[in-house]
């Protein structure tokens, strides 16, 4: 999912285009959750890399030669951005290579350490809202992604980092079908295992409803709305059964039919500034909470 062309005009070409938190000059401009093929639920299945290029098995840095930004190459094709997903899924489906660098250069830990990790509603959280990432909240939101993505990058991007609060959102792009046909017991079964991820080493999570959408525009055929609501109906459950701080985004973004409300939206999948000042407070409220609830002790016996 880009994180810009929300408020450019369907067509146009930019010189600027912001995708995968990248700025990168020369590419058209691609709309946000946009996957790289328009009509294939497999969108972003790898295409084959030439064998001359290829590094095959155990190497020292795997993310060598995975193409962070576009290559002249992919500027130079049909489709730049689609040339360039397809080499970058294929050397790097989950794309751990993304936020790498980032998380080499951090500071140690603070005891209040949060990662939010989600896809482009959380990557395009920090650009429109920085002063909610001030501190050590960290933003791990990559445009595009699924829950089984975030699933496999769960211990680069959360556990390596050693937070107290870990957020998660995800959903969207799996009803979207970024990456194929699932199902929401999938989903479910992905949220569970990073959850227990989590737990495991002492993270407390935030669970976080998926907001609000009557339409995918790059999916017009979907009507996804009725979906949502039946995972996030699942995920309430799951946090109250499981004794998780769960934020309730739909409700506070809904337009009362499902979709995002047009004053916090631009394009009816993506919050605008003033949807993420909606949730930033939300958000601060439940990482807080978490955060004493984490400082309690807990008592003896099973959960």
């Amino acid at each position: 999912m880009s994180l810009a062309a929300r408020a450019v005009n369907a067509g146009a070409v930019i010189a600027r285009t912001v995708i995968a938190g990248a700025v990168v000059a020369g590419l058209p401009a691609r709309a946000a959750g946009a996957p790289i093929a328009t009509d294939a639920p497999l969108a972003f299945a790898a295409a084959p890399v030439p064998a001359a290029t290829r590094v095959i098995g155990i190497v020292a840095n795997p993310c060598q030669g995975v193409p962070l930004e576009p290559t002249l190459a992919h500027k130079a094709a049909a489709d730049p951005y689609e040339a360039w997903m397809r080499e970058w899924l294929a050397l790097d489906w989950s794309q751990q290579c993304r936020y790498r660098r980032e998380n080499a250069a951090l500071a140690p830990p603070s005891a209040a350490r949060v990662v939010m990790l989600g896809d482009s509603i959380t990557e395009g959280w920090k650009p429109l809202d920085p002063a909610f990432f001030a501190g050590d909240v960290l933003d791990r939101g990559i445009s595009g992604q699924t829950s089984q993505q975030m699933l496999a990058r769960f211990r680069a991007d959360v556990i390596d980092l050693h937070p107290a609060v870990v957020h998660i959102m995800a959903g969207t792009n799996d009803i979207a079908g970024n990456t194929g046909p699932t199902s929401l017991a999938q989903i479910e079964g992905n949220v569970m295992s990073m959850v227990e991820l989590a737990r495991a080493h002492g993270i407390v999570v935030v669970l976080a409803a998926v907001p609000p959408a009557a339409r995918f525009w790059w999916h017009r055929a979907l009507e996804p709305a009725g979906t949502i609501i039946e995972l996030n109906c699942w995920l309430r459950g799951y946090a109250a059964r499981e004794h998780l701080v769960y934020v309730d985004y739909h409700a506070a973004l809904d337009d009362g039919h499902g979709g995002l409300a047009a004053t916090y939206s631009d394009d009816g999948v993506h919050p605008n500034a003033a949807g993420y000042a909606v949730m930033s407070p939300l958000a601060r409220a439940a990482i807080a909470e978490s955060l004493a609830a984490r400082a309690r002790p807990r008592p003896p016996g099973p959960r």
